[in-house]
């Protein structure tokens, strides 16, 4: 009895040892015991009186505590990640599985710092990046990345996870059963693309047991997300609407907008806003949203994404943008209508009439569209449009399409663009700054550090921010490892712009020359790049076994070994029109002993892993039934995309361990055998026949359920030392 009376005593004492000093900052206090277990009371907060309309925090030390005063709970979580971006050398990562590392004694705040914002809005994510990353994730993932969101300022996420029940609710209001409804939503792959309007049905119908996960986990995400002052983006109805419905409604205007190139059966269908159906649909949804969700006077829609309108005249589309807004208004007279403004980028058709775009944008009232100027490092839409004709907008740097694992990161073009913008007296209404991410992906440095730039300008010296960067990496002072840092940031992050389909040749589907599809490598030298590689495993033993800097070391010679397919293949190529079997063996071998050190080296890391991709998916069936079910969708959205011998193939590849060896790999496989009867039988290569082959393997793939590693293999440092000096006599064969 005495053991456990102690035993509850200690427990009570550290329980208590861990709460927040007080209630007022109690959001803010949890935040900092998540990241920092058990050292919560190193810490004060205290309340700075806000003089204007600018958010800003004060960062001090005082008797052996860190304080920091702040003017509201966005600034107080900058605040505490600039303290340990600065002071304790370490970023926190957006993945759940990467440890956070900092001194084991918190460093003390040297010289006391102010920092102001100077952007009301930083917007964070992208209708695919709940696709292509957060997919399969639980609560435990969101709730490290809404941590990772508020060290970095982000007030302003899209929150989309969970609008499925209220559609459910809704259409079923309109007269369609739950049959009818689930059938109408795709997949949980691609629910980003039905939510988008793109597509109906794929890979569903869509499980009611997800449904009602997701419905949950929504309420979470935004529980949190508010209690850091952000203010969520959530759905509203821009047109989208079941086939079904004109069942019950024969006399409804319903158009249909196609299906993303997936097949005709999956064809999406836009509902007329001058029909009187349209504004009902709206305030149902908007009223059972806000019922079950709340609002924070936000909504996305995007009537027209990636398709063309059913007319294109000025005065239709200015109905269909005075039409979605009064739908808004008149269930919420505060909202504000958020926008992509990729589709203006991207279809021809805005630029082909000025007064296309000008008139939906002018059909809403003043400031209550906020456009989202989606791919600034590649066009500003904004200085083509006269600054979006007047609407508030938000410049955001995009940076990844579907997922890709290319190092690719403009970072100095978009220093250069962002400040040019910023102090162009011709920006117009510039609210604020954002990215607009398909995926998560290599280049996380890339989002911290546009961050950073809401909060202090002078990060625009990216040679300074990239000293600092480099030390947080190494946890120490290492001028080797600095040095190979600012080499880098001078050859792949000056201005290799992730493009649409930035991937590797080894992604590719099997060709002897040339490029087809969506894997186009960036070029740049890449003989320097092995160079700095090596120069980066010069570093001292310190930085080599920081777990930040060993992650970085695969990043980068998972690169170099992408580069090395190029001319290897060219050589492949040589060798089979020389009609060379033998040489045409020795680099078939080469090419695949890539593809196999690729594979173990990306073993090494969580996030490069095929195996956690896919246990992930399969932890939301309940039985082998439903756990196939979700696996199928996990591997089609990374390999085919759609279905069989659709056009949308490995828009999502990656670099994985176990998608290589068990896909990328057995495909290159397959078509060298291929070359090889073709020299010995004489016969030139059918490549219609081929493809149709490859197809039939993808598809095949994609219903397979073997399992794969869902835990990182091997020793990452010995593994690139290893990879580096084996292939460093190929590395000038280029």
């Amino acid at each position: 009895m005495k053991s456990l009376f102690i035993g509850l005593l200690f427990f009570t004492i550290v329980f208590t040892s861990c709460k927040a000093p007080n209630n007022e900052h109690e959001n803010i206090y949890q935040l900092i015991e998540r990241i920092l277990p058990g050292k919560l009371s190193q810490f004060v907060l205290e309340d700075l009186q806000n003089t204007g309309d600018k958010e800003r925090f004060e960062l001090s030390a005082k008797d052996g505590k860190i304080i920091i005063r702040a003017t509201n709970n966005m600034a107080f979580a900058k605040g505490f990640g600039y303290y340990l971006n600065t002071c304790c050398n370490t970023y926190v990562s957006w993945y759940l599985d990467d440890p956070i590392v900092v001194p084991e004694v918190l460093p003390t705040v040297q010289t006391p710092v102010t920092r102001e914002c100077r952007f009301e809005k930083r917007f964070f994510l992208n209708y695919c990046t709940f696709g292509y990353t957060m997919l399969w994730w639980q609560w435990d993932d969101w709730e490290r990345f809404i941590d990772w969101m508020a060290l970095n300022g982000i007030n302003m996420p899209l929150a989309i996870t969970g609008q499925e029940a209220i559609w459910l609710e809704v259409w079923k209001d309109f007269g369609m059963s739950e049959e009818e409804i689930r059938a109408f939503f795709t997949g949980p792959a691609h629910l980003p693309w039905h939510r988008m309007g793109n597509l109906d049905g794929f890979l569903g119908p869509l499980p009611q047991h997800y449904i009602d996960h997701q419905f949950e986990l929504q309420k979470k995400i935004l529980q949190r997300e508010r209690s850091f002052g952000m203010t969520p983006v959530l759905p509203a109805f821009a047109g989208h609407v079941p086939q079904a419905i004109k069942e019950k409604y024969p006399d409804a205007k319903i158009t249909s907008l196609g299906s993303y190139g997936v097949g005709d059966q999956y064809q999406a269908y836009f509902l007329d806003p001058m029909d009187s159906l349209f504004i009902k649909i709206q305030q149902k949804f908007l009223s059972e949203q806000t019922k079950h969700f709340g609002t924070d006077h936000f909504y996305g829609a995007d009537p027209f994404n990636e398709m063309d309108p059913p007319e294109t005249t000025p005065e239709y589309l200015a109905l269909v943008s005075k039409t979605i807004y009064e739908g808004m208004s008149s269930i919420d007279p505060d909202a504000q209508w958020v926008q992509m403004g990729w589709t203006f980028y991207y279809m021809k058709l805005w630029k082909e009439d000025p007064e296309r775009l000008k008139a939906m944008i002018k059909a809403v009232p003043e400031n209550r569209m906020i456009i989202l100027d989606y791919f600034v490092e590649k066009e500003e839409v904004w200085r083509n449009t006269e600054a979006w004709h007047g609407a508030p907008y938000i410049w955001c740097y995009l940076g990844n399409f579907g997922g890709n694992t290319e190092m690719a990161a403009p970072i100095i073009n978009v220093a250069k663009r962002l400040s040019e913008a910023e102090n162009d007296p011709g920006h117009g209404k510039f609210y604020g700054i954002g990215s607009t991410l398909e995926g998560f992906s290599v280049n996380r440095f890339m989002f911290e550090w546009l961050f950073d730039y809401a909060w202090d300008k002078n990060v625009a010296n990216v040679g300074e921010w990239i000293t600092h960067y480099a030390k947080s990496r190494t946890k120490n002072d290492d001028p080797v490892a600095e040095e190979a840092y600012q080499r880098l940031i001078e050859l792949v992050y000056n201005d290799q712009i992730s493009n649409i389909g930035t991937g590797s040749l080894l992604q590719a589907r099997p060709l002897l020359s040339g490029i087809k599809g969506y894997q186009r490598p960036n070029i740049y030298d890449y003989q320097e790049l092995t160079e700095i590689l090596g120069r980066m495993l010069d570093a001292d033993e310190k930085s080599l076994q920081s777990i930040e800097y060993q992650k970085d070391l695969v990043v980068v010679t998972k690169q170099v070994l992408d580069n090395l397919i190029i001319p290897v293949r060219k050589k492949l190529n040589e060798a089979y029109l020389n009609k060379d079997l033998i040489e045409l063996e020795k680099q078939i071998e080469v090419f695949t002993g890539i593809l196999d050190d690729q594979d173990r080296l990306l073993a090494t890391q969580p996030e490069f892993l095929l195996g956690k991709w896919i246990e992930d998916a399969r932890s939301f069936g309940n039985d082998s039934i439903s756990k196939a079910y979700y696996e199928k969708n996990a591997r089609v959205l990374i390999t085919t995309w759609g279905n069989e011998g659709n056009k949308i193939i490995d828009y999502a590849s990656r670099n994985l361990s176990g998608l290589i060896s068990s896909y990328y790999k057995v495909r290159w496989e397959n078509f060298f055998e291929i070359l090889r009867v073709s020299l010995q039988e004489n016969k030139p290569l059918d490549m219609d026949a081929i493809n149709k082959e490859m197809a039939s393997f993808e598809w095949n793939w994609t219903n397979r359920q073997e399992q794969f590693n869902d835990k990182p293999q091997g020793n990452s440092l010995e593994i690139v030392k290893e990879i580096y000096t084996k292939y460093k006599p190929l590395f000038k064969i280029g």
